[in-house]
């Protein structure tokens, strides 16, 4: 089994190998550079917009070497303060099919706003965090916000415009955390088959984010925080990251919310599958199995290029592995995250939803914008939607709009599967019986790209009241009507476990009425919106 959607990279790629940690060599204190405490050491940080923050804190020990696919580490303690005023490094990545960016051009700056100034390098050395907050010491104990990028599971970072921290910690009065982890193979490669020491690999890079979240509840007071109110919210891979914790008991009472933006990862593969995938990249590297600890030896850029291929080969080989992902079935996770939920694995409230037209983006990275989807395109991409059933989804689409041309029908049945992988989610959550659950649907559109319609990622910036950076939303009314009631919903939910603000009520989603937002002008609660598409899907999923 494969995971059901693909993710797409919400941070910045750089070329650069890792460079000497400048943050490392002590200076004196000016004035308006706050310092904390931390259970390793003392932190410098800066002050921007009236925000504490605070980048590179390392919450693990360098991943490379001989700790390369094993679990994190707790990181050295250190002597002194630590400048932390400078992004930290990516986690080891390349080209992905994860990452349509290249076939936008020059609307990508324009869809996710520029990253001008955040360039950090790649290293193993990645396990670092960054936390805003309006203040430090004070015994406020606000609610925690800890975002997990997303790229799939293959590629990314948390640095970037769209969900930098500034403005939702002053504005709503909440304390901001990101980090970066292990990716790919690194973070995701299963090599238990091969040797009982690797027993705990195959989600190595969830891992790293338990221990993210251990040093959020071990540390977060002196950021302001408060350790009993953490919530976790994530897009695209990054919703699958959390999808996948929600199935894992290592993560259990870190986190007290959860919500999930246009990613799950209902089912992953097992670790007999994961174990194929971990031999063709042993193939794909020249490796014989009985040496593969040479894994360990090889620079990281090598195992990232080979993993690559492997991607790219799985779009046209039917068969072929994808790439790395969760790994069900071990330890760590025994079940396939949504019957772990189903069984009632996540006792706290979870907030589910997606963009209206997720796919616009991705048939426009690809070249293939919806207005030249001709009527052969759209029954060769059903065919692999829809295995067997193609005719059947085809004729289902149509009749539910008759007028719809081949290029919104495509959108709306490839943008349908991430919707319904979310409603199979709440789904199994309400079965789960314990902590409440809501959902959304954003749906407004940027009059500056048209045809991306409410795409993939054109929400995220709106969550952390961001859209003045964002060159699509900069200026328009709307979207600075809906950032601001977003935000504060989102905020709410960090603080109280509900969405339900002042200004707007948000009920909890049930079977019966199928409650949503609907993130558009005006912000409204609808009762099961695009009912019909999910009646179909529900029928074909049955068949």
């Amino acid at each position: 089994m494969q995971i059901s959607r693909r993710g797409f990279a919400l941070g910045t790629l750089a070329a650069a190998a890792t460079a000497p940690d400048a943050m490392a060599r002590p200076r004196p204190l000016r004035r308006r550079e706050p310092v904390a405490e931390t259970r390793h050491g003392r932190v410098r940080g800066m002050v921007q917009g009236g925000i504490y923050e605070f980048h590179g804190i390392p919450y693990g020990a360098p991943t490379g070497g001989a700790a390369r696919f094993l679990p994190p580490r707790q990181p050295e303690a250190w002597a002194g303060v630590k400048d932390c005023m400078a992004w930290g490094p990516l986690a080891p990545q390349g080209a992905s099919t994860a990452n349509p960016a290249g076939g936008l051009g020059a609307d990508m700056a324009k869809y996710f706003g520029s990253a001008d100034g955040i360039s950090p390098t790649i290293s193993e050395d990645c396990l670092t965090l960054s936390v805003y907050t309006p203040a430090l010491r004070d015994g406020a104990k606000r609610p925690v916000m800890v975002w997990i990028h997303g790229g799939g599971f293959s590629i990314g970072g948390s640095a970037g415009p769209r969900t930098t921290g500034t403005n939702i910690a002053a504005r709503q009065g909440v304390v901001t955390v990101s980090m970066n982890h292990r990716l790919g193979a690194m973070g995701y490669a299963y090599l238990g088959a091969l040797h009982d020491d690797f027993a705990h690999s195959g989600n190595q890079g969830q891992l790293d984010l338990i221990l993210a979240l251990q040093w959020v509840h071990d540390n977060i007071e002196a950021f302001g925080g408060d350790p009993a109110r953490v919530m976790i919210h994530g897009e695209s891979g990054g919703g699958g990251k959390i999808g996948t914790l929600l199935g894992m008991s290592g993560a259990s009472g870190l986190f007290h919310r959860a919500t999930l933006q246009s990613g799950s990862a209902n089912r992953v593969p097992s670790k007999e599958l994961a174990a194929q995938t971990a031999e063709e990249l042993l193939r794909e590297l020249g490796i014989a199995p009985g040496d593969f600890r040479k894994l360990q030896e090889l620079p990281w850029k090598q195992i990232v290029d080979a993993q690559s291929k492997m991607e790219f080969r799985a779009m046209t080989q039917p068969g072929a592995r994808r790439g790395f992902v969760p790994t069900s079935g071990t330890a760590e996770l025994p079940l396939n995250p949504i019957d772990a939920v189903a069984s009632g694995s996540a006792p706290v409230p979870v907030m589910i939803g997606c963009t209206r037209h997720e796919a616009a983006l991705f048939l426009a990275a690809g070249g293939l914008r919806s207005d030249k989807v001709t009527a052969d395109i759209l029954r060769q991409r059903m065919a692999v939607l829809f295995p067997g059933r193609a005719e059947e989804a085809l004729a289902g689409y149509k009749a539910i709009d008759p007028k719809a041309t081949p290029g919104d029908l495509l959108i709306r049945a490839m943008s349908d599967t991430t919707r319904y992988a979310g409603i199979e989610l709440a789904e199994a959550h309400i079965k789960g019986g314990k902590g409440g659950t809501w959902q959304y649907l954003f749906s407004w559109e940027s009059p500056v790209l048209p045809y991306m319609h409410s795409g993939h990622g054109i929400d995220g910036s709106f969550y952390f009241d961001n859209t003045e950076a964002i060159p699509i939303a900069t200026g328009n009314a709307g979207a600075r009507l809906i950032a601001a009631r977003a935000s504060a919903a989102f905020a709410s939910f960090a603080r109280t476990g509900n969405p339900s603000t002042r200004a707007l009520a948000w009920p909890q989603y049930s079977l019966a009425r199928r409650e949503t937002m609907v993130w558009n002008m005006p912000p409204r609660v609808e009762s099961d919106p695009l009912g019909a598409e999910r009646q179909l899907r529900t029928r074909l999923a049955a068949a």
